[in-house]
């Protein structure tokens, strides 16, 4: 495996995309975990800007006696005090959590981090190199990697994030994933678009359809809901972003109930060969009106 040189991460847009990170105070994607720790905030400003406590009474109030679990409250109040005790569920932590994530867009300057994670899969299946440097430099917006980033003692020494999966994809013209949209281009070094008969040979710009050809987790954090937190992040990127009709994927027979669990529907047995044949193919079809 080549050596991992040091690259600079970049919150510069890439092609209209601008990458997606944690560093609003939130791991990708917003959970209730989040939303109860934002909860929290939003309850202490609001008591503090109101200037009212629990803990405080109006000694105009007419006293009374009552339980420990009750409250009196006055009948014009009654509609207030559902969101003063309102109280957030209890955080409990994950093992995503621990990864401390955060998403953002793939380059060139990823390829040696998408081989590794890439490894996950078998040998046939795997993106080879070339098809990296292609899918990265021809349409990096359309790839997203989920990254680890350690929480640093104060002194001790920056370190460069660890892709722990990716989403790598291009797009095609077709309504579903082909041998000809898995394939390299032969000229893609110099040749912009490449047509075998009628169809784009690998990435077509003016494509409808976006298609993933690779959802890798390294297998040390696998079982971790890497794969649907990212998953779950690219389709709501793609979706909100309105540059595709569909996501179209081919899977094996293992993995269909997790994509249908996405809002992929199962179109059946899938003509594409790659890697030896035996996929399905999956669509997720977003609203056009």
């Amino acid at each position: 495996m080549s050596d991992q040189s040091h690259h600079q991460y970049s919150d510069d847009p890439i092609n209209g995309f601008k990458p997606l990170s944690n560093g609003d105070g939130f791991s990708l994607p917003i959970t209730g975990n989040d939303i109860s720790r934002s909860q929290e905030r939003v309850y202490g400003d609001s008591l503090m800007a109101n200037g009212l406590a629990l803990e405080e009474t109006d000694e105009e109030d007419e006293e009374e006696e009552v339980d420990d679990d009750y409250v009196a409250v006055d009948h014009d109040d009654v509609n207030e005090y559902p969101y003063w005790f309102r109280r957030p569920p209890v955080h409990h932590r994950s093992k995503l959590d621990d990864l401390h994530p955060f998403v953002q867009v793939l380059t060139q300057a990823n390829v040696d981090d998408c081989i590794a994670v890439e490894e996950a899969f078998p040998e046939q299946e795997r993106c080879s190199r070339e098809k990296f440097n292609y899918r990265l430099g021809r349409c990096p917006e359309l790839c997203f990697g989920l990254f680890t980033l350690p929480i640093l003692e104060p002194g001790q020494p920056k370190v460069r994030p660890t892709l722990v999966g990716h989403v790598i994809a291009t797009r095609t013209s077709t309504p579903h994933v082909t041998d000809k949209a898995m394939e390299l281009p032969a000229d893609w070094k110099t040749e912009r678009l490449t047509v075998v008969d009628g169809e784009a040979v690998g990435h077509d710009d003016d494509g409808s359809s976006i298609a993933i050809h690779s959802l890798a987790v390294l297998r040390e954090h696998q079982g971790k809901q890497v794969a649907s937190t990212l998953m779950k992040a690219y389709i709501q990127r793609i979706q909100e972003a309105a540059i595709a009709d569909r996501i179209v994927l081919i899977a094996h027979d293992h993995l269909i109930s997790f994509y249908e669990s996405l809002g992929f529907e199962n179109r059946g047995r899938s003509k594409c060969q790659f890697g030896g044949g035996g996929w399905t193919d999956l669509v997720l079809e977003f609203n056009t009106e």
